[in-house]
């Protein structure tokens, strides 16, 4: 007997999905990340970071501007930006690296549930949702991040280090003004008038340093406000 053809993943874009995508996201890369994770299989499973940056036709297409940086840090800057904006959801465990799938309805309900689980091994770990570190900052100090937040957030990350970002809250924190206007107007009095020595001392230290937990960032700025 011939073999019937293994079935391939269900790669289907729900409409509602593919106008968010439309509607939302204006930065080409991170439209190639979103559709590369659905090529990959991330509509219903899990895709891990490490496949999708070291795809060829994904490094490829980091580099189709004709820009000079690594294209696998364009990468991964894209899909952070598309987390942060929600049309990707960022899955993780202690040591494990991040995994990825589209942020569809169906996809959000499963991840809340604990219903996705690493492929491949004998016994299947729940992935945690995990959050990119300015927009659990946000939610646990300022409020509810709606999508207008969000997308302001995503946009703030293009313009800002993170590092500031994550200073500006607690700025607004300490100053118990906790809004999203108040933390845009931190940002851009840095950027204007500049900041002192040794918060660029911290964001330099920081741009070269290893990317940290959400734990370990949270534990920042907890330790910065005492």
């Amino acid at each position: 007997m011939t073999p019937e053809p293994a079935t391939p993943p269900d790669n289907h874009l729900p409409a509602e999905f593919l106008l968010r995508l439309v509607r939302d996201v204006w930065n080409p890369l991170e439209t190639k990340m979103v559709l590369a994770v659905a090529a990959l299989g991330g509509t219903s499973k899990p895709v891990p970071e490490a496949e999708l940056i070291a795809d060829p036709d994904v490094l490829v297409g980091m580099r189709a501007d004709g820009s000079n940086r690594s294209p696998a840090d364009r990468a991964a800057e894209a899909l952070d930006a598309a987390v942060t904006r929600g049309v990707l959801i960022a899955l993780g465990l202690e040591g494990e690296g991040r995994w990825y799938v589209l942020a569809t309805e169906a996809n959000r309900r499963k991840a809340h549930a604990g219903g996705f689980t690493v492929p491949d091994v004998p016994r299947p770990t729940p992935l945690p949702i995990e959050r990119p570190g300015v927009y659990a900052l946000y939610e646990q100090n300022i409020g509810l991040l709606t999508p207008l937040i969000a997308d302001r957030l995503a946009d703030a990350l293009h313009r800002y280090p993170e590092t500031w970002i994550v200073d500006a809250i607690g700025e607004a924190v300490a100053y118990n003004r906790r809004s999203w206007r108040y933390i845009e107007r931190i940002l851009q009095n840095w950027a204007t008038e500049g900041r002192s020595d040794e918060a660029h001392r911290r964001d330099h230290e920081a741009d070269h340093a290893p990317r940290k937990t959400i734990a370990d960032q949270y534990e920042e700025f907890l330790r910065r406000r005492g």
